[in-house]
């Protein structure tokens, strides 16, 4: 049964249950572990991988993608592009990792390769990339308008659509379904089978950059850009009922990055922004949620949890663990 909040359009500004204190970056230096930065520029994304919990993959501007155990502090694999690594996804059934770069191409790294399957086709810098569960065919988006569908196996465009203004910024998968942000500040829905379009939400006053579907597949969330709290927003979208049911205020610049967090129902949101701050919002207790400035790191680029709510965060100066601990955050690793 859907919850009670969703019945209804909402707005809330920034609602803080708890704030973890505000260090400045020597303290919190002194009170985390610390690796060898994983890259040697700014982080752009990350995502996870199958298997051992502390493996994810990265990438940077510095031009490379790794897989990389912060647990342990090693990289496994490192893959290197002659420009910044824009996305980055786990491809488990072809033990492959799918890159994108902003040389325009997409590429897939199986197993111990140096040289990758470059799949080239778009003429701006790619921004988005989503794989079926299967892993048969592959879904890139760009700044060129175009979402294109490739095949895996060979390498060739089974489809292409290009939708005017329509710059793409992020793409979630979800069975048939594609979910899609893009600068024109829309949110858009794609059938997988043929790229038709399904459904286009009203324009918003602020560009969607980035966008997640929730476990139970019928909430996506978006985030906007803004500054000094104008936009700066988390959209809660219902894709059944063609709604937005809520928007959520309280960082302070533009978000980056918003995940679910996988822990069975679609309650729990993390983001990141350009403001440092990383934040929960508990969707069911009237949006209340926890933050975290992560002093001294930079923008906030690319998110990702845990089901036991222990996030990653890729930031300008490097990654963060942190462990949800009752009511707050607490930075646990650095690298």
């Amino acid at each position: 049964m859907m919850m009670k909040f969703l019945c209804l359009f909402k707005t809330r500004k920034r609602s803080v249950r708890k704030s973890m204190e505000d260090l400045p970056s020597s303290t919190v230096s002194s009170l985390v572990t610390r690796h060898t930065p994983v890259h040697n520029a700014e982080v752009t994304c990350i995502a996870r991988t199958m298997g051992n919990e502390k493996s994810i993959l990265t990438g940077g501007t510095d031009g490379f993608a790794t897989m990389y155990d912060y647990e342990q502090g090693v990289t496994s694999r490192k893959f290197y592009h002659p420009k910044t690594v824009t996305r980055v996804l786990f491809a488990p059934q072809i033990s492959g990792v799918v890159t994108a770069c902003r040389d325009c191409a997409v590429r897939l790294w199986q197993s111990n390769d140096t040289f990758p399957c470059v799949f080239e086709g778009h003429t701006l810098v790619v921004t988005a990339i989503a794989i079926t569960n299967d892993n048969s065919r592959l879904f890139s988006g760009s700044r060129d308008n175009c979402i294109k569908t490739w095949d895996v196996e060979s390498g060739r465009i089974i489809s292409s659509i290009r939708e005017s203004r329509n710059l793409i910024t992020d793409m979630k998968l979800n069975g048939t379904m594609l979910v899609q942000t893009s600068e024109d500040k829309r949110l858009r829905l794609w059938d997988t089978r043929n790229l038709d379009l399904i459904y286009a939400f009203p324009f918003k006053n602020y560009i969607q950059t980035s966008c997640d579907i929730g476990p139970d597949g019928n909430l996506v969330v978006s985030g906007s850009n803004g500054f000094n709290g104008a936009g700066c927003a988390i959209n809660v979208w219902d894709i059944r009922n063609r709604s937005q049911l809520a928007e959520l205020k309280g960082h302070n610049q533009s978000v980056m990055s918003v995940a679910f967090v996988p822990c069975g129902a679609a309650r729990y949101v993390i983001s990141g922004s350009k403001d440092s701050f990383l934040r929960m919002w508990d969707l069911e207790t009237d949006f209340n949620n926890i933050e975290m400035r992560l002093a001294g790191m930079g923008q906030i680029n690319s998110v990702m949890a845990y089901k036991n709510f222990d996030v990653v965060c890729a930031t300008d100066n490097g990654c963060c663990f942190l462990q949800k601990q009752q009511d707050k955050f607490k930075s646990v690793l650095m690298f």
